[in-house]
C-alpha cells in the first residue's frame, strides 16, 4: 500500500471517530426530531431531552387517549407502522452512537408519540380510567409507558434461520410473506377482548396535503393495500367488519396538548444568541453578507431569490428571521415616518389575532371573523402572501398562516392554504400556533407598487383566556449600529 493511501486510510479512520465521538455528545432522541414536532423540539431548547419526551409519551396514553377513543366510539385502535417505510440510513448512521435513534426517519406522524419507527400497537378500552396499551410486534423505546411488549417479531426478516425452522416445523401453514408474521395471534388477541369497533390507521375522508410545509410529517394513510389484506385474514370475517377508519381519532390525539407539552412549547428557541452585524458598508455588503433572509423594502413582483447578492443601501429594511432591521442613512437617529408607520400596522394586526382566536370555533370561522375584523380596522385580506397592486394604495394588505406547531399535521390552521380538513378542525384547548401573519403597506410617495413588507412568525397558545404567548413575541423595529 503507498504512502498515499495509508495517509487516506487513518485520516478516514480518523474523521470516522470524530463524527462518533461527535454524535455520541449530542443529546438523545434528538435526529430528527425537529422535523417531526415541527419547532417544539427545537434544537437551542434546554428541555428537549428523552426524559421529558416519555414522560409527554405517558401523560398522552393517561389523559388524552381515553378521552378521543371515547369520543369517537372506538373500543380497539390498531396502528401499523410499517417497516421499510424509512431509508435506514439515518438508523445506520447513528448505531453504535449511544443514542436512542430507533424512533427516527419514518414518515408516520406517530413514531415519536409510540416511540417506534416500526411496529403494530394496539390500544384497547377495558372499562376503567386508562386504555390498555400493548406494542403487539416491534421495538420501543419506552418500554414502560405499555402494558405489554411482545417485541419484534423473529420472523420479520427471511435472513433470519428462525423463519427456515418455522417453516420446517409447520410444515403446509407457512405463511406467504414475512409481513404475515407481524399478525401472528392477533385473531386470538382481539377475540378475547371482543371490541365492538376497531379503527385503523387508513385513510376515507381527509386529504393528506401539508401544504406549504412540505417538511412536516401529514396525517399518513398508514397501512398499505398488503396490510390491510393481511390484517382482515388475522381478524377474521366477524371482527374485520368491525374495522373502521381511524383517521378522526388520529387528527384528534396529535391536536391535542398535556401540559407537559406546553412547558416544552414556551421553551423553544429561548437560549438564541442575539443577532449581531459585522460593519455593513452601504452599496457593498449584500443580504447574502449578513445572512438576512429578505428584504422588508419592495417593489410589485419582487423577486427574493433574485437579491440574494444585491447590496444593501442606506434606508433599507431587512429582515434576518423575523426580526425587522433597518439600515439608517448618515446622520439618522430614528426611523423614517413609513417604516413607523408600518410597525404600528403590525402591532394593529397583532391585537387583532389576540382578542379574537379561542377555544371552540373551527379554524374557517376564526379566519372569516379575523378578516371581518382587519376590514373594520381599514386593512385589506389577502389570500396569498404577495402584493396586490390592483388593491387600494392607501390600504395595508394582510395575509395570514397561522398553522399549528409542535405536531407533524398543521391542523387546524387558520389560513386559507392547506386542505379544508385544516379549516374544519376545531381550535382546540392548549392549541400551540405560529403567530404567522404577512403585512404589505403601500408607500404611495415612492412610486407605484412600492411597499413594505413585514413577516412576522412568533408562538402563542390558545388558553381558556385566549391568545397567550408562550415567549416573547418581535417588539421593535432594531437599528443597525
Amino acid at each position: 500500500m503507498s504512502k498515499v493511501r495509508i495517509l487516506l486510510f487513518f485520516f478516514c479512520l480518523l474523521f470516522l471517530v470524530h463524527g462518533l465521538n461527535a454524535q455520541a455528545k449530542k443529546p438523545e432522541a434528538m435526529a430528527g426530531i425537529s422535523q417531526a414536532y415541527y419547532s417544539m423540539f427545537d434544537a437551542d431548547n434546554p428541555y428537549a431531552t428523552k426524559d421529558m419526551l416519555d414522560h409527554i409519551r405517558r401523560e398522552r396514553f393517561d389523559l388524552i387517549l381515553p378521552r378521543v377513543m371515547r369520543e369517537k366510539k372506538i373500543d380497539m385502535w390498531i396502528h401499523v407502522i410499517r417497516p421499510w417505510t424509512w431509508s435506514g440510513n439515518e438508523f445506520r448512521r447513528l448505531e453504535g452512537s449511544g443514542q436512542n435513534y430507533r424512533s427516527i426517519d419514518s414518515t408516520d406522524p406517530l413514531r415519536y408519540e409510540f416511540g417506534s419507527n416500526a411496529g403494530v400497537f394496539i390500544f384497547t378500552d377495558r372499562g376503567g380510567d386508562r386504555i390498555e396499551r400493548v406494542v403487539f410486534e416491534g421495538e420501543v423505546e419506552d418500554a414502560g409507558a405499555y402494558d405489554i411488549v411482545r417485541g419484534q417479531s423473529k420472523f420479520i426478516n427471511q435472513e433470519n434461520y428462525e423463519i427456515l425452522d418455522y417453516v420446517a416445523e409447520n410444515q403446509g401453514q407457512a405463511l406467504e410473506s414475512e409481513l404475515d408474521y407481524r399478525f401472528l395471534g392477533l385473531g386470538e388477541f382481539v377475540t378475547e377482548r371482543n371490541p365492538k369497533r376497531i379503527g385503523v390507521n387508513y385513510s376515507e375522508k381527509l386529504s393528506l396535503a401539508e401544504g406549504s410545509e412540505t417538511y412536516t410529517l401529514a396525517l399518513t394513510d398508514g397501512i398499505s393495500y398488503a396490510d390491510h389484506l393481511q390484517l382482515t385474514k388475522a381478524l377474521g370475517d366477524e371482527y374485520a367488519e368491525r374495522m373502521v377508519s381511524a383517521e378522526y381519532l388520529i387528527l384528534d390525539y396529535l391536536t391535542r396538548r398535556v401540559m407537559s407539552e406546553i412547558v416544552l412549547f414556551g421553551g423553544s428557541g429561548i437560549q438564541r444568541e442575539a443577532r449581531t452585524f459585522d460593519k455593513i458598508v452601504p452599496g457593498v455588503t449584500t443580504l447574502q453578507d449578513v445572512h438576512g433572509d429578505w428584504f422588508c423594502t419592495r417593489d410589485a413582483g419582487h423577486d427574493e431569490r433574485a437579491m440574494r447578492d444585491y447590496p444593501l443601501q442606506s434606508g433599507d429594511l431587512i429582515q434576518r428571521g423575523t426580526t425587522p432591521y433597518y439600515v439608517p442613512r448618515e446622520g439618522e437617529i430614528e426611523q423614517p415616518p413609513q417604516i413607523q408607520k408600518v410597525w404600528v400596522d403590525v402591532l394593529k394586526v397583532r391585537e387583532i389575532l389576540r382578542k379574537n382566536i379561542k377555544v371552540g370555533p373551527t379554524a374557517g370561522e376564526t379566519l372569516e371573523l379575523l378578516i371581518r375584523k382587519f376590514e373594520e380596522e381599514g386593512f385589506v385580506y389577502i389570500d396569498r402572501d404577495t402584493y396586490d397592486i390592483n388593491l387600494d394604495p392607501e390600504k395595508t394588505q394582510v395575509h395570514l398562516d397561522m398553522h399549528a406547531m409542535g405536531k407533524g399535521v398543521l391542523t387546524p390552521r387558520i389560513s386559507p392554504m392547506g386542505p379544508k380538513w385544516h379549516w374544519d378542525t376545531k381550535i382546540p384547548l392548549f392549541h400551540t400556533f405560529a403567530v404567522e401573519y404577512m403585512v404589505h403597506m403601500p408607500v404611495p410617495e415612492w412610486g407605484k407598487g412600492k411597499h413594505i413588507y413585514i413577516c412576522i412568525h412568533d408562538s402563542a397558545v390558545v388558553t381558556g383566556r385566549g391568545m397567550e404567548y408562550s415567549s416573547p413575541p418581535v417588539n421593535e423595529v432594531r437599528i443597525i449600529k
